[in-house]
C-alpha cells in the first residue's frame, strides 16, 4: 500500500490517509484480504506520528470501511 501525503494542500493528514485508503479499496488496488500496515510502520514510512494514523484507521472503522 502506498499512501503520499501533502502538508500543504490544506487537508488534515488524516483525512489524506482516509481517502487514499477509500481510493485503494474502491480502484481494487487494497483487496478485501490484504491488511492495513500497522499504525506505526505507516507512521514512520510517513514521518508522521502514530496518533495520526491511528486516528485515520478510526475514522475508517468506524465508517465500516476495515
Amino acid at each position: 500500500m502506498h499512501i503520499h501525503i501533502s502538508e500543504r494542500d490544506g487537508v488534515p493528514i488524516y483525512l489524506q490517509i482516509v481517502n487514499q485508503v477509500k481510493l485503494l479499496i474502491a480502484s481494487g488496488r487494497l483487496l478485501p484480504t490484504e491488511e492495513l500496515p500497522p499504525i506505526r510502520a505507516l507512521a514512520e514510512q510517513l514521518t508522521i506520528t502514530p496518533n495520526t494514523v491511528a486516528r485515520a484507521y478510526r475514522e475508517l472503522e468506524n465508517a465500516g470501511i476495515v
